[in-house]
């Protein structure tokens, strides 16, 4: 590719990604709807191939299903497990663009933008891994977590650690509002 065109593309990139940004900052709500349905989906797909890289496979649509509907068959759990997954995604999206990402100390660039979803996606990965899986997940299986969900071992800490920071990267990449950009005199659902 030429010099020139190469040139034109980043002219154009940089356009584009500047209309989200402006877009999302004008519509903070929707672009939260967008950026948790985006996360979660692309965070399952990473979640189910982990198990091909010799960490655990993050199946958390049969794991909800395993908690919502433990009598149904495994097809029942894993669609609706699969429809809680993604409806918890999204409105975790929410209550992140809502109630912390405002909070958190970096700017809203779209590098700080990155760094407020790695954290958030942390925070989740540590509750999963404090809280739900020990309290929740693993009793639906009849396991025992154990602390930090130790029990597990090693590469399911990992597995869930990685499964929220793709969660997270992706939120704090599509979600991407711009201080900089005048916002609205109130933030609508358009």
């Amino acid at each position: 590719m030429s010099t020139v065109a190469s040139a034109a593309t980043d002219r154009e990139r940089a356009t584009a990604v500047a209309a989200w940004r402006a877009w999302a900052t004008r519509h903070r709500v929707w672009s939260a709807l967008i950026a948790g349905l985006v996360a979660v989906h692309i965070g399952t797909i990473v979640g189910f191939w982990l198990g091909d890289f010799g960490l655990s496979r993050m199946d958390w649509p049969t794991a909800n299903g395993l908690v919502y509907v433990p009598k149904a068959s495994p097809v029942v759990q894993f669609v609706i497990g699969g429809m809680a997954h993604y409806v918890d995604g999204v409105l975790f999206a929410l209550v992140y663009a809502i109630a912390l990402a405002p909070f958190l100390p970096f700017r809203s660039t779209a590098t700080g933008n990155l760094l407020k979803g790695l954290v958030f996606g942390t925070v989740l990965a540590v509750v999963a891994l404090l809280i739900m899986t020990p309290l929740v997940y693993a009793p639906a299986r009849g396991s025992e977590a154990g602390f930090f969900s130790s029990n597990f071992g090693w590469s399911y800490i990992i597995s869930v650690f990685i499964f929220h920071w793709v969660y997270g990267l992706h939120l704090g990449l599509i979600y991407n509002p711009d201080d900089a950009v005048a916002r609205p005199p109130a933030d609508r659902l358009e």
